[in-house]
């Protein structure tokens, strides 16, 4: 299943940041300290669109394949990494936050998928195939 980037998962993004900074911004402490913070905030949103939903990082997952074994996960720099998926992973019609063990690494990996990041025939195929593995 082949990744393109989301324009629904862009938009929560951009919402979800701006009122952090808002919140931020009417909090009772010190302007330097306001503003720090803030600009901590925009670059967590900048990081996360260009690796989540432009998909321009080279650790941006392009493709999602499935085998007997688990998964393996393209990355744009091409790098194949295999794993288990974890099972705490969220499955939904509006969204999926897929979790997975990599061999080698010992933290997890998570992205969220949304329906138009995939396509509607490719989103309920994932959906289905993670529900019932």
């Amino acid at each position: 299943m082949v990744v393109r980037p989301s324009l629904r998962f862009a938009l929560l993004l951009l919402l979800l940041h701006l009122t952090t900074a808002v919140v931020v911004y009417l909090m009772a402490m010190p302007s330097m300290a306001k503003l720090a913070i803030i600009a901590l905030i925009f670059l967590s949103l900048a990081y996360y669109l260009v690796r989540d939903v432009l998909l321009l990082s080279s650790d941006s997952w392009r493709e999602i394949l499935f085998n007997q074994d688990g998964v393996l996960l393209v990355t744009r720099s091409d790098v194949k990494l295999t794993g288990q998926i974890f099972n705490k992973t969220f499955v939904s019609p509006l969204l999926i936050v897929l979790r997975v063990r990599v061999e080698g690494r010992r933290l997890l990996v998570s992205r969220v998928i949304f329906p138009d990041a995939l396509g509607a025939g490719a989103f309920r195929e994932l959906c289905v195939r993670l529900k019932f593995s």
